[in-house]
């Protein structure tokens, strides 16, 4: 295949030196003059009569101004209202999610709050500017109403500002304190678009801010470092709600919201050399996991991954050894399968074939690695290609000056890193090409969606969009055909499968390489098993169950009488954690870590469904509990379930001959024993109840989270059962309160 895919050697100190350097500075400082600074000069020159017109407030926000919402965007607001103004919109990207957060945030200051601020916190710079945009194209409010926070913007929610937009990081750092400084948080509606990038741990901060109302947009806010739990139980699903609402790719299509399309699925061969390598480390990979599905059993329950990049992160002993060996070497052959040698060739020849019958064609190519995309580029630009690169390393300035060319038409080849496929707004383009990405459908949705965008040619006729996805044949790549039926997903039957040498052409196959696996009802239950791999898909309500033998959902609610069933689980599993019930036969399901992705294990079947909610027991008031505890031990079977907890966030821990600890932003607390307590009886409290529920563990009882109700009686759960640990005299003291 010749060697005019490798990346160019060039000596960059030939072509660039101080006068260039001096000379490109001059040129950016007159572009910025001419493009984002001219409206900074036009601004400053208005008029008095014109500023004070420009500081008006509607009474009324008008948002949407020319735009009708679609029925999707309908039911959506019904539902978001429904869960008290709070939740996640899981909508395919492109078909309005922007005009949705403004539909909502319109009708809450007509109807609900005529003093409503709003905040909408964006991943990036570009994507505030276009929200900006948006806003200022169909709203009624003045510009001095509409601030903008981070990419050089520091604007606040002061004075008349109703509405702040703010990228992530600036909103991180400083949104919880200017909505506090303007004291706002009860007319606040919180909109995080592209909210599973707010997910990690180092950007949670924004979600410390005061608000009343909250909004998740996403294509699928699910986050892939937490592949075994589910959105809803997530922190990001408990700070912005669950999800409330989907409309998926095969929706859009059936309501006309995006064109026709069709799919190419490409398996191409690696080298016999890198053949050699994926192979090694396969078996590495396995060797490690198997080693630390041993080690597990024993001494940690939820997802193996996290567990494993845990014990490999801290290092320490025989296990940490193995973890670091499983973690390094599983990333090791995904960079191997993304610089695969064929990926290149193949985007080559489908471009050069693209552009043969359609000169003017707009490209887009997704990548996963930033080396990836540079070195793909230069290949590119080697050949005279219209080519341009974007990702998050280059500068603001050089980002939005390449999207530019692009959306004129003067660029007509985008090489992206995952950056483009969340925020930003590309025009319709007529070739799309996944060269890599992640096993995640959330990623392979998301490029889909940044394509599928209704457009016509030059004589108005309306045209269709080609997406190309690459995958390498016959390795761990193949395991995203078997999570989803990809024409039910997209809602066509346009998926068209090939075989890739490369030196011929693509050979077509009858389908995908591995086929999503049965419904419950096509599982034939006389061959299943406890710990059998289940032949099905792994479907069903999600479910968790702890190391107490209590199994929650989604809402958080508790299931009476659960300790058969987590038994088996355990039996199975080796361990506690997440799990799923069909919805029509009731099969429990659990999933484990395989060579290549998870594998599915039957657990038991359920002879009736699990009945969440409030138990039974006596009604009683909190008056006759209070008697009732005169005379009780610990560990009595609690009888009056219905009365309100009002504490649910304790937990016993171990450390220092026995502690209470409670939850707060950024860490825990401890609640205060005697000599420490401001409040005597407090302390005692404390004192007391740590020494009960020594007295229980001793004796078998697995206490760990404690729950404290309104007859101020300290409890703990089994099964699903509450038991009775002691009455408390006073309460709890600890160090936040006053």
């Amino acid at each position: 295949m010749g060697n005019n895919t490798r990346k160019p050697k060039v000596d960059p100190d030939s072509l660039f030196g101080d006068a260039e350097a001096l000379r490109l500075h001059q040129l950016r400082l007159l572009e910025w003059m001419a493009t984002t600074g001219r409206k900074r000069f036009q601004d400053t020159e208005q008029t008095d009569e014109q500023a004070a017109a420009v500081a008006a407030l509607p009474d009324l926000w008008k948002l949407t101004i020319g735009v009708e919402p679609y029925h999707w965007q309908q039911e959506c607001i019904a539902k978001w209202r429904k869960s008290k103004g709070k939740g996640t919109a899981k909508v395919v990207t492109g078909v309005g999610k922007t005009l949705l957060a403004l539909f909502i945030a319109e009708s809450l200051q007509n109807a609900d709050d005529e003093e409503l601020r709003v905040v909408i916190v964006v991943p990036t710079i570009v994507l505030m500017h276009q929200w900006h945009d948006v806003i200022m194209q169909h709203g009624n409010l003045p510009p001095n109403a509409i601030g903008r926070l981070g990419g050089g913007y520091d604007e606040d929610l002061g004075e008349d500002r109703r509405i702040l937009i703010a990228v992530l990081a600036s909103a991180s750092q400083r949104l919880p304190k200017l909505v506090k400084e303007a004291d706002v948080g009860d007319h606040l509606l919180l909109v995080a678009d592209e909210c599973h990038r707010a997910g990690a741990q180092e950007m949670s901060k924004v979600f410390r801010t005061k608000r009343r109302w909250s909004l998740g947009l996403s294509a699928t806010p699910e986050r892939e470092d937490d592949e075994d739990s589910g959105y809803n139980k997530s922190f990001l699903g408990r700070a912005l709600g669950r999800i409330i609402y989907e409309f998926s790719l095969a929706d859009a299509l059936r309501e006309g919201l995006v064109p026709k399309f069709t799919i190419h699925h490409y398996g191409l061969d690696l080298t016999s050399e890198e053949r050699r390598r994926y192979e090694a480390l396969s078996r590495s990979i396995t060797d490690a996991m198997s080693q630390l599905k041993g080690i597990r059993d024993t001494r940690s329950d939820g997802d193996f991954f996290s567990w494993a990049r845990n014990v490999a992160a801290r290092n320490q002993g025989e296990a940490g050894g193995i973890a670091m060996r499983f973690v390094s070497d599983t990333s090791k052959r995904r960079k191997l399968l993304n610089h695969m040698e064929a990926r290149h060739h193949a985007v080559v020849k489908l471009i050069e074939q693209e552009f043969d019958v359609n000169p003017d064609a707009r490209v887009i190519l997704f990548h996963e690695s930033i080396d990836d995309v540079m070195t793909l580029y230069a290949c590119l630009e080697e050949r005279g290609l219209p080519a341009i690169a974007e990702h998050s390393e280059l500068v603001g300035s050089m980002r939005e000056t390449g999207l530019d060319l692009f959306r004129r038409g003067i660029a007509r080849i985008i090489v992206s890193a995952r950056s483009l496929i969340e925020g930003f707004n590309v025009p319709a383009v007529d070739v799309g090409i996944i060269v890599a990405s992640s096993g995640s459908v959330r990623q392979r949705i998301q490029s889909l969606g940044r394509v599928l965008r209704r457009h016509r040619g030059p004589s108005g006729e309306e045209k269709t969009s080609c997406i190309h996805v690459l995958y390498a044949a016959d390795t761990s790549e193949e395991s995203i055909y078997r999570k989803i039926d990809w024409n039910e997903t997209t809602g066509v039957d346009q998926n068209k499968y090939h075989l890739w040498d490369l030196e011929n052409a693509p050979q077509i196959q009858e389908g995908p390489p591995r086929t999503p696996l049965p419904v419950e009802t096509q599982v034939d239950e006389s061959a299943l098993e406890p710990g059998s791999i289940y032949p099905g898909q792994y479907e069903g309500m999600e479910l968790s169950c702890d190391s107490q033998r209590n199994v929650t959902n989604s809402e958080g609610q508790y299931a009476a009488d659960t300790a058969e069933l987590a038994e088996a689980l355990v039996k199975v599993k080796g361990s506690t954690g997440k799990f799923r019930v069909t919805p029509k036969r009731r099969f429990v399901l659990v999933r484990v870590p395989s060579d290549d992705d998870w594998e599915t294990l039957y657990v038991t079947r359920l002879s009736k469904p699990l009945k969440f909610g409030r138990q039974k027991g006596r009604g009683g008031s909190v008056e006759e509990a209070m008697e009732w505890a005169r005379s009780a031990q610990a560990g009595d079977v609690y009888p009056f379930p219905g009365l309100a907890i009002t504490d649910d966030d304790l937990r016993y821990k171990q450390k220092a001959g026995g502690v209470i600890s409670k939850k707060v932003a950024g860490g825990e607390v401890f609640a205060r024993r005697k000599g420490r307590a401001k409040d005597a009886r407090r302390g005692g409290d404390a004192e007391s109840l740590t020494a009960a529920i020594r007295d229980l563990r001793q004796s078998g009882r697995k206490v760990g989270r404690i729950h404290i109700n309104e007859s101020q009686h300290a409890l703990f759960r089994e099964a699903g059962q509450l038991f009775f640990i002691l009455a408390l005299e006073q309460g709890l003291e600890f160090p936040e309160e006053r």
